[in-house]
């Protein structure tokens, strides 16, 4: 860890990104957070060449996690890519941990962010989206492995043809579980709630096992967890990373300068830190530093990409 990294600042907040390509976006999610007091913990999917993300390198509140996971969709790699950015926040004092994806940019300053946070952190104020009304069907995404679901390659493909054949489908861990919750992936935990984390999954060597071949975990993983510790109680219910999902589809929608008026309006309650797409990133935004101050208590970062302060 960089010296940056652990400089002495009252209140600290990790920010753990998750990316898969180098995009504009990304290099301007990095600009707007790299203030005092901030540590930017990037993985970059383990299919990714790193060499292309270096430039984001030359500021000492950057720390790219390694060993890289390779990332599947609705594969448990990106569990533990997360895990692997929560376990490098554990040096370096940070007080909340902030899971974003690359494609995300904040609407409003560090600065906004960070007395936001703090006030929340005095509360012990967990956010994530947990809903404890699990559909047969949802169930059944543990209940049952999958195997390589992506068949994203030929050796893949075998691969999962391999574990069919030599693996029982029943998920023999499932029963262990404590009930399950599902929501949001994109989380904000204080740093009690990141070490519970760790202790917890030293203590029940089964949780990991009955996910890892689970469909779409990062959505139930840490939701169930939570509901198994004494942080729930202190929970906002509900997501920082605001998501649209009123188009069909596997992902939510890719905002770009069509969308600044909803955005504007948004704004007027709070604010947003949308999803751009690499094309539309270069015109027409409005830079978050430019977004009006506000003081409400509530951070809400809204999309899959967008930062929202209900005031």
């Amino acid at each position: 860890m960089t010296r940056a990294m652990k400089e002495d600042t009252p209140f600290r907040i990790a920010f753990c990104v998750l990316c898969h390509k180098y995009t504009p976006v990304l290099a301007e999610l990095v600009h707007q957070l790299d203030a005092p007091g901030n540590g930017l913990f990037i993985h970059v999917d383990g299919k990714a060449d790193i060499e292309a993300f270096a430039a984001l390198g030359k500021t000492g509140r950057v720390c790219f996690v390694e060993p890289r996971t390779k990332v599947y969709w609705g594969g448990f790699g990106m569990v533990e890519s997360t895990l692997r950015l929560f376990s490098a926040t554990r040096d370096g004092g940070f007080r909340y941990v902030v899971l974003i994806s690359g494609d995300t940019l904040p609407l409003y300053p560090a600065e906004t962010i960070r007395t936001v946070l703090r006030e929340a952190y005095d509360r012990g104020r967990q956010f994530i989206s947990a809903n404890p009304s699990i559909t047969p069907e949802e169930a059944d995404r543990i209940r049952r492995r999958r195997f390589c679901p992506d068949k994203a390659t030929f050796a893949r493909r075998l691969l999962r043809i391999a574990m069919k054949c030599t693996m029982r489908a029943d998920n023999p861990f499932f029963d262990r579980l404590p009930p399950l919750e599902k929501g949001s992936q994109w989380i904000a935990i204080t740093d009690r709630m990141r070490d519970f984390i760790f202790d917890y999954l030293a203590a029940h060597p089964d949780f990991i096992p009955a996910f890892r071949y689970s469909h779409a975990a990062d959505e139930l993983f840490f939701h169930t967890l939570l509901g198994d510790s004494p942080f729930a109680g202190h929970n906002a219910n509900y997501s920082l990373v605001h998501a649209d999902w009123s188009y069909p589809g596997a992902h939510p929608k890719t905002l770009s300068t069509s969308d600044l008026y909803q955005l504007s309006v948004l704004k007027s309650r709070g604010g947003e830190i949308p999803r751009f797409s690499p094309a539309s990133s270069t015109t027409g935004w409005t830079s978050p530093t430019t977004a009006k101050s506000c003081s409400g208590r509530e951070l809400r970062l809204h999309g899959k990409g967008t930062m929202r302060n209900s005031c």
